[in-house]
């Protein structure tokens, strides 16, 4: 994989720094591209052309155009069209958001530390980035995933998605990446047993492995 460019988008309530241990996972002559969204300081956007994208969850919905443009190989972890289910779920998740929304006026860090906890469970892990929160792009992006849906038309023209999904996941239901890899012919669906929806961090080294396989077939 010598001279490829991946790009590293992290999902909501995240950073950049999520991504750090991925940098002991993939091999040196691969160059990371890491975006950051400004949640905790200033917002960054890599230059490149890079033809693997990596998004976690949210993520999905903050990958710019020119980025789709020219990549090859899009890979999702935990991610979604719509983020809210049909039916009672869906009223459930709704009602979950109206509450985040009103925490995050008010004790936006307690509320970050409790959001990150369920992305991890049911494995263990803690993260915390280092910068002081932005809440009103934090509080933008909460009502993007609220109430808006993807536009899949740019993933479909992409030549292949990857879509990686813990089947603990406690954020986003296996039902949504189901959902989503049906939407997508061009996709391929693994689900990640005992995983949740900390996937870029609980499990760096499987996903890479996966990762690489389907870059590799591409090539082929």
């Amino acid at each position: 994989m010598r001279g490829i460019e991946i790009l590293l988008q992290h999902g909501w309530g995240w950073d950049a720094g999520c991504w750090a241990g991925w940098r002991d996972v993939v091999p040196s002559e691969v160059r990371l591209l890491e975006a950051d969204r400004g949640y905790f300081g200033a917002p960054s956007s890599p230059v490149g052309q890079p033809q693997v994208l990596v998004a976690h969850s949210f993520g999905l919905h903050l990958l710019e155009p020119r980025w789709l443009a020219t990549a090859e190989l899009v890979v999702v972890f935990g991610g979604f069209q719509a983020f809210h289910p049909e039916g009672e779920a869906g009223r459930r998740s709704r009602r979950l958001v109206g509450r985040m929304h009103q925490r995050l006026d008010r004790e936006s860090d307690a509320l970050l530390a409790d959001f990150r906890a369920r992305c991890f469970s049911p494995e263990t892990g803690q993260y915390s980035p280092p910068g002081e929160v932005e809440q009103q792009v934090l509080a933008m992006d909460l009502e993007c995933l609220d109430t808006q849906a993807l536009d899949l038309r740019p993933l479909i023209a992409v030549p292949r998605v990857l879509l990686l999904h813990g089947d603990q996941d406690q954020i986003v239901p296996v039902a949504q990446a189901r959902q989503l890899h049906q939407c997508l012919p061009n996709s391929r669906l693994e689900i990640i047993p005992g995983a949740g929806h900390a996937l870029p961090l609980t499990r760096a080294p499987a996903c890479w492995a996966q990762i690489r396989r389907v870059w590799e077939g591409l090539s082929a």
